[in-house]
């Protein structure tokens, strides 16, 4: 019977070793964060992103790495963007691109719209769209919602995640619990609590911690409990160039681990 186990674990991680994802939230969660801020002078920003991670997915291990290049432009309430990302798992690449926006209504709500194709894809979505919504709830507190479509070739993903938000000086905290429905599968929870900190005028320390199904959905069976452990620091290394360093560290079930490493350069002028 173990030797049977072994067998069907392996020929699972074979097959999901490039369709993985189709239930998948990591990035998602870590891209959750509070609205950029209302300017008086126009900005244009870029933005570039980098992530090698070290994997081990059943009785393999491998690499998996992420690059996204950012682009946006900020003019008062309204912040516009786009971002090219290619990523790559055990050597197969696929591709995406997503346009979206973020508008400040007002001091007391915002809304965050986006959509995003993918081509070349093996594991990553062909379309997906985003939408949410805060606003103020008392005094420095929002609260939150948001939805995320994505479809895959295997069928059609819906991720709602209602939360807060909570404002104090520069520094913000959010608190964020999801569901997540795969036609055809059961439904999956996860949660989600992060910061970002201000130490000195150049240094921030952010910092998160996400649990809960299907983080990675690595394996496409019920049980995928897992975590995922993040941080790093901010430096503002000269007026309006920013680096961020850090790493994240992620398990989940029946036999996923996950190490990266986290680099990110920033520009606005």
């Amino acid at each position: 019977m173990k030797i049977l186990c072994c067998l069907l674990l392996s020929v699972t991680v074979v097959f999901n070793a490039y369709a993985a994802e189709q239930g998948e939230t990591a990035r998602l969660i870590e891209q959750l964060r509070p609205p950029p801020k209302v300017v008086e002078k126009d900005k244009i920003y870029l933005d570039n992103y980098y992530e090698p991670s070290q994997i081990l997915q059943g009785n393999r291990t491998g690499q998996w790495w992420e690059n996204t290049t950012t682009f946006g432009y900020v003019h008062k309430n309204i912040t516009g963007y786009g971002y090219i990302s290619q990523f790559s798992r055990l050597g197969v690449l696929d591709y995406t691109a997503n346009f979206g926006s973020y508008i400040n209504i007002d001091k007391n709500q915002y809304v965050h719209m986006e959509i995003g194709y993918g081509w070349d894809v093996d594991y990553i979505y062909k379309l997906q769209t985003i939408a949410e919504y805060a606003h103020r709830l008392y005094k420095d507190l929002f609260w939150q919602v948001g939805y995320n479509y994505r479809a895959y070739s295997e069928g059609d993903t819906h991720i709602l995640y209602p939360g807060f938000i909570y404002y104090f000086g520069d520094n913000w905290m959010s608190a964020t619990f999801g569901t997540d429905w795969i036609e055809g599968r059961d439904t999956a929870y996860f949660g989600t609590v992060k910061g970002n900190f201000i130490i000195t005028d150049r240094l921030q320390l952010w910092s998160g911690v996400a649990f809960g199904q299907r983080l990675y959905d690595i394996f496409g069976v019920k049980q995928e409990d897992g975590y995922i452990l993040f941080g790093g620091v901010t430096v503002n290394v000269y007026k309006g160039i920013n680096v961020r360093v850090g790493g994240s560290y992620s398990q989940e079930d029946p036999k996923f681990i996950k190490r990266s490493l986290i680099f990110d350069a920033s520009v606005k002028f």
